[in-house]
């Protein structure tokens, strides 16, 4: 998903990038309170972009780390 005003998340890093997403987050929460919908949907279309870059990146971390251990375990086994 794409936000106009937002700068490009690959860009950010992890720590920064959680934040955003705490803060948006919270300002989500303000708006929703006070009934302005139309600012609701803007942040939320934000808050996507960063939660989906987020998920990318620990997808990446996830197999990157299996693909760590496969490799340590081909000298282990012996099929003969």
């Amino acid at each position: 998903m794409y936000h106009p005003l937002v700068n490009d998340p690959r860009k950010v890093k992890d720590q920064e990038l959680e934040d955003k997403i705490r803060e948006l987050s919270k300002k989500y929460h303000l708006a929703a309170r006070m009934g302005q919908g139309g600012v609701c949907a803007q942040i939320l279309s934000a808050l996507d972009m960063y939660k989906e870059e987020l998920d990318r990146r620990r997808v990446e971390a996830m197999e990157n780390l299996a693909n760590k251990q496969n490799k340590d375990l081909d000298d282990l086994i012996n099929v003969d």
